[in-house]
């Protein structure tokens, strides 16, 4: 049986994105909209990558955006 702090329904406030991942692999057969330590690890990793994004002003491939109108 996994402990407590492990459990499905409990949400972590605080993550990092190493706890982020491990959660995602320790809950990697859990459903994502039945598991809400699943859900919030993801949604972690996904604002993370965004704001990363946004801070170097690269996408996710790590390129720099096309401006319009440059060919």
């Amino acid at each position: 049986m996994a402990p407590v702090f492990d459990s499905c329904a409990v949400v972590p406030r605080h993550l990092t994105v190493e706890q982020a991942h491990n959660i995602l692999h320790i809950h990697r057969s859990c459903p994502t909209d039945q598991c809400q330590r699943r859900k919030a690890a993801l949604y972690f990793l996904m604002d993370s990558r965004r704001s990363a994004r946004e801070e170097n002003g690269r996408d996710l491939r790590g390129t720099v955006p096309r401006s319009p109108g440059l060919g």
